[in-house]
């Protein structure tokens, strides 16, 4: 086996930080040496900056997660390295089996302050989360009715003047279609599934999937029990399968992609870390996709959408 594969969101870095974990834990979905051989993994490491923190706090917050990232980034050198360039994982992938990338989940950590995305950019962060369930000075989440602020579509504006992606999961019906009156550059779902499959409101409506997709974005399948099936009833990899199937019907080959949410949500058990990814890859290729398919949804999907940030 030598197949490579990008996940879109983890929250890793959250829980070595509550815990007093490194990347070799046994209590970690994305534990390092659990990765099969001839897998090569490019992850995306969400920094999570929850809506009740503000200001300073938040951004107090941010920066333990960011220290950690430093941290295990030299820990395990000769495992992984850091794509700060998206337009070279490929490259990074060849020289190392593991590849991360900074993420936040969260725009609390901005506190209002346009001058944190620029920030945020220049510390390595690729992307960001706009919300999470709740509000904050951005937009609102699924568990909030509050749309864009004023604020919010200034730090869309900076952020995509960047070459940051702009992710909508967990934002809310009605600040995701404010965002398509405004947003001039393709914007992601980085892990979210769909909702006439299974209607958590954290999942999107097929004209949402269709607007990313149309826009040229990508969104990143979910693992989550709760997303996958209502009422978290999952026990085969089929339960998953049937969102992919559901995004291949609404015109999305170029736009699925992963987004486990390793280390943040409840597993199911045949997904339940990364050494169990070679049996979603058989999945996929047992589903009737074809092999051009299979390797757009776990690689070439997330590596074209990536590399337009820079």
């Amino acid at each position: 086996m030598d197949i490579k594969l990008i996940d879109l969101h983890c929250d890793t870095l959250d829980l070595c930080a509550e815990k007093g974990l490194s990347f070799d834990s046994s209590e970690l979905h994305f534990n390092i040496n659990k990765r099969q051989e001839g897998l090569r993994i490019c992850q995306a490491m969400a920094i999570f900056v929850h809506n009740d923190l503000k200001a300073e706090s938040a951004r107090a917050h941010f920066l333990k997660g960011y220290e950690i990232f430093r941290r295990e980034e030299k820990a395990f050198r000769e495992q992984l390295s850091v794509a700060r360039d998206l337009r070279l994982i490929q490259q990074h992938l060849e020289e190392k089996p593991v590849a991360l990338f900074l993420t936040v989940e969260g725009g609390s950590v901005l506190g209002g302050d346009i001058g944190w995305v620029d920030k945020l950019h220049d510390m390595g962060v690729k992307m960001t989360t706009l919300t999470w369930n709740g509000e904050n000075e951005l937009c609102g989440g699924v568990g909030s009715d509050k749309g864009f602020t004023v604020f919010g579509r200034q730090a869309v504006s900076r952020m995509e003047q960047l070459g940051m992606a702009v992710d909508v999961s967990h934002i809310n019906d009605k600040s995701f279609w404010q965002l398509c009156e405004f947003a001039e550059k393709p914007f992601c779902a980085s892990h979210s599934n769909s909702r006439s499959v299974c209607s958590h409101p954290r999942n999107l409506t097929d004209d949402q999937f269709r607007e990313i997709a149309r826009r040229g974005g990508v969104v990143g399948l979910n693992y989550h029990r709760g997303f996958i099936a209502d009422g978290g009833n999952t026990n085969t990899i089929d339960d998953l399968l049937r969102h992919l199937f559901r995004f291949l019907e609404l015109g999305g080959e170029n736009a699925i992609a992963l987004g486990s949410d390793f280390d943040g949500a409840k597993m199911p058990d045949y997904l339940n870390g990364i050494e169990q990814l070679p049996s979603l890859i058989d999945a996929l290729e047992r589903s009737g996709l074809d092999n051009s398919a299979v390797e757009k949804v776990i690689f070439g999907n997330a590596a074209r959408y990536l590399a337009t940030l820079g």
